[in-house]
């Protein structure tokens, strides 16, 4: 009986899909592979099932041997790095830095000069305005950074010509 069965099935053809080595086919079908040589698909130079190209240890040497490499390249990347990042630090610490302090200084001895010549002069950081103490002008405020005694003095004097 099952041998009939089996008979019978054969003769019907195979299932909706399915060839007759009961492989499916057209877009369901398993990805077969290339026997050309062709550097694509299964067929390619890696393909160890074909009885030409690299082995399986051939392609785990190249895979430690690029390991080895990338790990090497990655430390001498991390020694340049922090080559240059001392060498950066030096050059702040020994140039950019006295720089800035000495600019800094020359700043805030500036201000000390304005602030001494003119004793009434006032500022208010809520409206951004400086003011004279008692008058009733005022003034966009300077950026002090960049402010000299020659400009306090020409703000001083309008605002007291009003």
């Amino acid at each position: 009986m099952r041998l009939n069965q089996v008979q019978q099935g054969l003769q019907a053809g195979p299932p909706a899909g399915q060839s007759q080595g009961g492989l499916r086919g057209g877009w369901e079908a398993e990805p077969q592979p290339i026997r050309d040589g062709s550097s694509t698909g299964y067929g390619g130079p890696g393909y160890y099932g074909r009885g030409g190209g690299s082995s399986i240890g051939g392609d785990i040497a190249d895979d430690i041997a690029g390991d080895i490499a990338g790990a090497v390249l990655g430390e001498a990347a991390k020694f340049i790095g922090r080559a240059i990042g001392r060498r950066m630090q030096r050059t702040y610490t020994e140039r950019v830095q006295p720089a800035m302090a000495a600019n800094q200084e020359a700043m805030l001895r500036n201000q000390i000069a304005i602030a001494e010549r003119h004793p009434d002069l006032r500022g208010c950081m809520n409206d951004q305005v400086i003011f004279l103490a008692g008058g009733n002008r005022v003034l966009p405020f300077p950026n002090l950074m960049t402010l000299t005694i020659d400009q306090a003095d020409a703000m001083v004097a309008t605002l007291r010509s009003g």
